[in-house]
Order: structure tokens, then sequence, then C-alpha cells
């Protein structure tokens, strides 16, 4: 039943950095998807209770890391290590300044929550979150769970509604789901509320495709000449 959480989890798994240009140290094997000291005692709370929630309904944690391993999921660059990349959400280093988040997942179900607090180096006007950071949490949220469910994604279209302005700090709660899958076009979409579930301030959804295996080379035998 946890096929897909487990293949998530290690394709989000970490690798070294042998070009580290960070302004502080980041240990390569950290899961940031755990509580840290920017997380707010309403965040602790709540991520307890989802931790809870998710032990009671056999939903799965996913650990999240700064960097992953793209030969996990079939993508080029299986052996590109001397580029120093970042998961997007993950860019922004001190603990609590931008997305902090766990995700859980149901791969039968077709769905995932997302816990996040938006720190302050998401501000958009004055003591909001920035529209593109709300974008980015729900883009993120979807192609998760489309990877779990269909293996290499990519975005083909995201649709949001913006119903209510984000304060920064908030904590958040992300709903996200599969809707019907045609072929190769997964069609998803989430609501996002306040973590107690009061306030609706973003409703998405998003069509993905699913990407063809890369080709394997020829094997030895005929060159084709």
């Amino acid at each position: 039943m946890l096929r897909g959480a487990r293949a998530v989890a290690r394709a989000l798994s970490p690798v070294p950095c042998p070009r580290r240009r960070c302004h502080r140290p980041c240990p390569p094997l950290r899961d940031l998807a755990v509580p840290n000291p920017g997380w707010s005692e309403r965040m602790r709370r709540h991520h307890r209770e989802q931790l809870e929630r998710a032990r009671e309904e056999g939903w799965a944690r996913l650990p999240s890391h700064r960097r992953y391993r793209p030969q996990m999921l079939g993508l080029p660059g299986d052996g590109d290590s001397d580029r120093d990349t970042r998961l997007f959400p993950r860019a922004i280093e001190g603990d609590g300044d931008g997305f902090e988040f766990v995700m859980f997942l149901n791969v039968p179900k077709g769905r995932l929550r997302c816990l996040c607090q938006l720190g302050p180096f998401l501000e958009g006007h004055p003591g909001l979150a920035h529209g593109g950071a709300i974008a980015t949490l729900i883009d993120t949220s979807l192609g998760t769970l489309a990877l779990a469910v269909a293996g290499r994604v990519v975005t083909a279209n995201l649709s949001i509604d913006y119903l209510a302005p984000v304060p920064l700090l908030s904590v958040l709660l992300l709903e996200a789901f599969l809707q019907r899958q045609q072929g190769r076009k997964l069609f998803l979409g989430c609501d996002l509320w306040d973590a107690e579930g009061t306030t609706l301030h973003a409703k998405a959804t998003g069509l993905f495709i699913q990407q063809d295996p890369p080709k394997e080379p020829p094997q030895g035998g005929d060159s084709g000449r």
C-alpha cells in the first residue's frame, strides 16, 4: 500500500553537495520535515495532531531534504554530482524564514496533506504571504501527489483561486486529491485552509502529464550499422 510513498521518500533523499555555496552549513542528511527552532508552537501542535491522524489512518509521513536523487525518478543527470542545486521550496536555509512544511501521503486513496508555516522571507504585500509563495506550495503538493501516483510528471496547467489573504507566519493545511486520470493526464485539485479549518484561503486545480520513461542505451549486440 505504501510502495508509492516509499518511492517518493527515496526520490527526495539527499545527495552530497561538493560545490556548496551556502552562507551557512546545511547538513545534507537533515530531514527538514521535522520540528526545528523556527516552528511556532501552533505549527508544532498541528504537526502532532497530523502525525497522530496519519498513524490512525495509515498515511505515510514524507521526509524532505534540500536535494533529491534524480535517477530515482528516471530523470537525466544521474552522474551530474558536480552541480549545486536546491529544491525550490527548500532554497531558503534559515529555520522558519521560508517554507516549513511536512507532507502526509496516502497513495491508494490518491490524497495528500501538507501542513505548512510561511516565513517572513515569503512576503508580498506588507505582512502578507506572496501569491507566488502560495502557488509554489500548491504546485509542490500537487506535483508530489502526481509523482507518487504516476511516476515522472510535469505540470501542464495550474489554476488558482485566491480567496483570502494569508498573513505571514500563518500555519496552513493543504488537502490535495486526485480527481481522475485519463491516460497520461492526471487531474488534481486542492483546498488550502488555515490549520484550524475555519478559513479557506485558496482553491486550485492542476493538470499533470505523465512522462515517458527514459530510453535505455543499447546493450551490446548489433551496432545498428
